[in-house]
């Protein structure tokens, strides 16, 4: 992979130093600038499939094609699957 930054745009170069400073916080190893850059490329990536499928949510919601979230039943739900592995609270 080559190391030139100058296709990142300003946007990319942000996240960039935002993904940086979330490594370094996080006390993450050091990798080389190569192996740093494909990481970096993949958590676009990810990134971006996330964001695609917020925005898809969001028109579903839009289209009166969602329901009000009930915590009590995510919780149940959460609870149900745990006994179900023998996990209890």
């Amino acid at each position: 992979m080559a190391t030139d930054l100058s296709s990142l745009g300003s946007t990319d170069v942000e996240l960039l130093y935002q993904y940086l400073g979330q490594r370094l916080e996080s006390g993450a190893q050091v990798a080389s600038l190569e192996e740093t850059l494909a990481e970096f490329a993949e958590y676009r990536r990810e990134l971006e499939q996330m964001r695609a499928s917020l925005r898809e949510a969001e028109a579903s919601s839009a289209r009166g094609e969602s329901k009000p979230l009930d915590v009590d039943d995510v919780i149940r739900r959460g609870r149900e699957r745990m006994a179900a592995e023998g996990i209890v609270d």
